[in-house]
């Protein structure tokens, strides 16, 4: 291949990773206030599992694609050692969907009382998050 040709598509090709990049930026949409109560149809039931996980507090992200993100701080109110699960979340959209992150794949043991805040993916949605809500937080 000619060197006159391939330092410009190799400038490119940078070029195009740099914009992927740039694609996948969250921005804040809120930080989501405990306790607000959306009464969307459920007809499926859909809920996250049971558990001893309360949410404290939940900032929703987003990128202009549409990818959906919380950071979410959980406290385990078990008496003892819980191991929690991305089933254990649920988050809901403006439209009225549910959905359990994506990006909790494997659980996480948290010992009685301990809190922590994790960064959890929803996949992407043309509509954005409302609440992000445990088996503990539904009335």
């Amino acid at each position: 291949m000619n060197k006159n040709l391939l330092l410009p598509c190799v400038a490119l090709l940078f070029a195009g990773f740099s914009v992927n990049a740039n694609n996948q930026v969250l921005s804040v949409d809120q930080v989501a206030l405990q306790g607000v109560q959306f009464a969307f149809e459920n007809d499926a039931h859909t809920r996250p599992k049971n558990s001893d996980f309360t949410l404290l507090n939940t900032v929703l992200m987003s990128s202009e694609q549409g990818h959906r993100v919380a950071v979410v701080t959980v406290r385990n109110d078990a008496s003892g050692s819980r191991i929690l699960e991305g089933s254990h979340l649920m988050a809901l959209f403006a439209d009225g969907q549910r959905k359990a992150p994506v990006s909790m794949t494997e659980g996480v043991k948290l010992d009685r009382g301990e809190r922590r805040s994790f960064t959890v993916s929803f996949g992407e949605a043309d509509y954005p998050i409302l609440s992000v809500y445990s088996s503990n937080d539904i009335e």
